[in-house]
Order: C-alpha cells, then structure tokens, then sequence
C-alpha cells in the first residue's frame, strides 16, 4: 500500500472513531474552528473595506 492511502485511511478511521466516542466533543471543536475562519474573515473584509475608502 501507498503511503499516503495508508495516512488517509488512518486519518478516517481515526475521524470515525472520534464521531462515534465523543461526537460532542468533535462538534465543539468544528466550531471553534469555523468561528476562528469567520473571524479572521471579518476582520479581512474590515480591513479591505478601510483601505477602499
């Protein structure tokens, strides 16, 4: 097997495991992550719209 096939798989597997043991836990985390892209977006936005006027 590939390497990098052998790295994928274990990276689903280890996802799978995650979901099914503390799906909370990994909801939380999916949050915290997306609130950090939207913030730093915000504050991206934020600063083209200052550069523009």
């Amino acid at each position: 097997m590939k390497p990098k096939k052998v790295l994928l798989l274990a990276a689903a597997a280890v996802l799978i495991y995650t979901l099914i043991a503390h799906p909370t836990q990994l909801g939380d985390g999916v949050q915290a992550i997306l609130g950090w892209v939207g913030d730093g977006l915000e504050a991206i936005i934020t600063f083209l719209k200052s550069a523009v006027d």
